[in-house]
Parts: C-alpha cells; sequence; structure tokens
C-alpha cells in the first residue's frame, strides 16, 4: 500500500522571504517619492517667499521714485552714479525718502530705515542704484537692482534658493 502525506498548509520559508522583499522594495519606492515631494515643496515655498519679498520692495521702491518732485542725494546724476542709497522727495506731500541697500548680511533693504523684506528668512546681496541723466534739466533715470537669498541655508537644494531683481523708472513729476 502506498503512504499518502498529509496536506500540509501554510507557506514556505522562501515565499514568506519573497513577499518581505516585495513589500520592502514598494515601501521604500513610495517613501523616496513622498521624500522627494516634501524637497520639492520646501523648495518652491522658499521660492515663493523670495519671490514676494522682492516683488513687494520692488513694487514700492518703483512707485515711489516714479512720482517724485526731485532726487534729492545724489544732487545730480550727471555723469552716471552707481550709489548704495538714493533720496528723493515727494510730489505728494513733500516728504523725504531714503532707500537704502543693506550695509550687513543681516540688514535688508529699507524704506527710512523701515525694512521692505522679511529680515529673518532673507538677505540681500549686490544691491546698488544707478542714477542716469542725459542733462540736469531732464528727468533722472533710477535703475534698481539686488538679488535675495534665503536665510540659513545649509546646503541642501530645498533649502537653498536665489533669486535677482531689476527695473529701471523715470521720474515722472521731476521738478514740478
Amino acid at each position: 500500500m502506498k503512504e499518502k502525506f498529509p496536506i500540509q498548509s501554510g507557506f514556505t520559508l522562501l515565499e514568506i522571504l519573497a513577499i518581505m522583499g516585495v513589500i520592502v522594495a514598494m515601501g521604500s519606492i513610495i517613501l523616496s517619492t513622498v521624500f522627494i515631494f516634501l524637497r520639492g515643496s520646501s523648495k518652491s515655498d522658499l521660492l515663493v517667499t523670495i519671490k514676494q519679498n522682492g516683488d513687494f520692495a520692488l513694487s514700492q521702491m518703483v512707485k515711489s521714485l516714479r512720482y517724485a518732485k526731485s532726487v534729492d542725494d545724489p544732487v545730480s546724476c550727471v555723469p552716471t552714479a552707481n550709489l548704495q542709497h538714493i533720496t528723493f522727495t515727494s510730489l505728494a506731500d513733500g516728504g523725504q525718502t531714503t532707500f537704502s541697500c543693506p550695509a550687513t548680511q543681516t540688514d535688508v533693504i529699507a524704506s527710512n530705515g523701515a525694512a521692505l523684506l522679511d529680515a529673518t528668512r532673507i538677505s540681500v546681496t549686490n544691491c546698488s542704484f544707478f542714477c542716469t541723466q542725459q542733462t540736469l534739466n531732464e528727468s533722472p533715470t533710477i535703475k534698481i537692482q539686488f538679488t535675495l537669498s534665503a536665510k540659513n541655508q545649509t546646503g541642501l537644494v530645498e533649502t537653498t534658493a536665489s533669486l535677482p531683481f531689476e527695473s529701471t523708472v523715470r521720474l515722472r513729476n521731476f521738478n514740478r
């Protein structure tokens, strides 16, 4: 008579190891995808913060300069002057305003001492004003340039960002 083997239920050790390998591989793929998404999101948030700060500061400076009555410092932009600050008189209220580039890495672009940027998250480099005027009777043209970078950069791609900003404005109400 033939001996029958009893039917065994369950999985072999090799089958369990194969399934665990598949689960580990799928988990690592999912985790790396989530990690890449979060890194990209952090970089995006940082770039948006820099862009919003730079656009705000630039728009405030352009708007104020466009409707300025006169440039007080420098007194003349003949010849072209490369400046760290510019002082002008407003046509609307006759008040004097000074826009200045930062003196140190911890400072930011300021208007009469008030920061135009979020100093806790943004640092300014390569800041300058260029004042050009063909003759003393013509309206001066002011070119504003600066680069904003993220503070506390760690060397990781998601914490490193830098954007240049530039605009040129001609005084509309010069000597009125």
